[in-house]
C-alpha cells in the first residue's frame, strides 16, 4: 500500500498507541517496519514488512510504501485496522 502524509500520520498514530508508549515514534522507514513487525507478531499473524519512502518531488507528494511479504488473514486484518486509524486490541 502507498500512504500519503495524512494517511501515514493516522497509521503511525494508531500503531504507536497500540504498542509500548515508551518506544520511539515510528517516523522512519526502519522504525515503522520494526513497529509493524512487532504489531503483526503480537496479533498472531505472519508476514515480513518492508517500508520505503518516496520523497516529494517538484510535482509529486511524498509517499511511504508498505509491503508485507507472505501476509496471512490476521496480518491483513491488522493492517486494515491500523490503516483506518483504529488502535489494535
Amino acid at each position: 500500500m502507498a500512504l500519503g502524509r495524512a494517511d501515514l500520520d493516522r497509521f503511525i498514530s494508531a500503531l504507536a498507541s497500540s504498542l509500548d508508549p515508551h518506544m520511539p515514534r515510528p517516523d522512519s522507514p526502519a522504525r515503522l517496519g520494526g513497529a509493524l513487525a512487532t504489531a503483526i507478531e503480537r496479533a498472531g499473524g505472519h508476514g515480513r514488512p518492508a517500508v520505503t519512502r518516496s520523497p516529494a518531488g517538484l510535482y509529486t507528494p511524498e509517499y511511504w510504501h508498505i509491503r508485507v511479504e507472505a501476509a496471512d488473514r490476521v496480518t491483513r486484518a491488522t493492517i486494515d485496522q491500523l490503516q483506518s486509524g483504529r488502535r489494535l486490541r
